[in-house]
């Protein structure tokens, strides 16, 4: 639970020299002791970085400074609930945030992107891992990003798609494409055979394949006092494919 800079790492054995970059790294680290029930999947986004030059490692980490993290350092104490906003604190009732950006970063068209599934990007300075803010593509990204998107190593696009789109726990969802250049070309939108938590995808060289598990997500059975997703394996599964160009209307279902 804290940052710091690190030059010139001890190193057991011998990096090469001809290696050099950077390795990002992140994950969910509180900054605080977290508010009623948690999940560790709602902790803050924390990135860390080990630079490679000339043979030697050095290392910075930094928090991800998201509204609630900014809001919560100037309380000194947490102040936002991991899964029910009823149980948050009244300070910070009906306040909107950016999201954690705790679970992935990535490199597109020079630039380093945190990433969580609920909401969009969060982009980084690549050199000292300052914050810059969300990154929604020129506002025209609507809705949330994936953790785990897909470049084609051939056109050097990014893909990826997100989910619970009209609304928490919802069956729409969203498809979109970024060009090479980190200009948002493509976003379509569809509806699901149910709401369900959907993690990851898949994308081959001509199709996007779409799963969709019985993890269900309801807001009914939340408000009732249960579970916002849980496992209803009768209500099957389902891999939606579409060729990649073609319109969402056109996605196959197979069940």
């Amino acid at each position: 639970q804290m940052e710091c800079d690190a030059a010139d790492l001890i190193i057991e054995g011998e990096v090469p020299e001809d290696l050099t970059g950077t390795l990002y790294r992140n994950g969910p680290n509180p900054q605080f002791a977290p508010r009623g029930a948690h999940h560790w999947f709602a902790g803050d986004g924390m990135v860390h970085g080990f630079k490679i030059e000339d043979g030697k490692v050095s290392y910075r980490n930094r928090w991800v400074r998201t509204v609630k993290w900014n809001k919560e350092r100037e309380a000194g104490r947490s102040l936002f609930s991991a899964f029910n906003p009823m149980d948050a604190d009244p300070s910070v009732a009906g306040i909107e945030t950016d999201g954690i950006a705790n679970t992935n970063i990535i490199w597109h068209a020079g630039r380093l992107l945190a990433l969580e599934e609920g909401h969009a990007p969060f982009e980084m300075n690549p050199d000292n891992l300052d914050s810059i803010g969300t990154h929604d593509y020129q506002h025209k990204l609507k809705g949330p990003m994936t953790a785990h998107p897909k470049i084609d190593p051939e056109t050097g696009e990014l893909l990826f798609f997100g989910y619970g789109i009209d609304g928490l726990l919802s069956e729409k969802m969203s498809y979109h494409v970024v060009d090479k250049d980190g200009e948002l070309t493509e976003s379509q939108f569809f509806d699901a055979p149910y709401s369900s938590m959907v993690h990851d995808f898949l994308v081959t060289r001509d199709y996007v394949l779409f799963p969709i598990m019985p993890l269900t997500g309801s807001l009914q059975r939340a408000m009732a006092g249960g579970p916002a997703f849980a496992w209803e394996p009768e209500k099957g599964a389902y891999l939606g494919v579409l060729k990649r160009g073609d319109e969402v209307s056109n996605i196959r279902w197979f069940e």
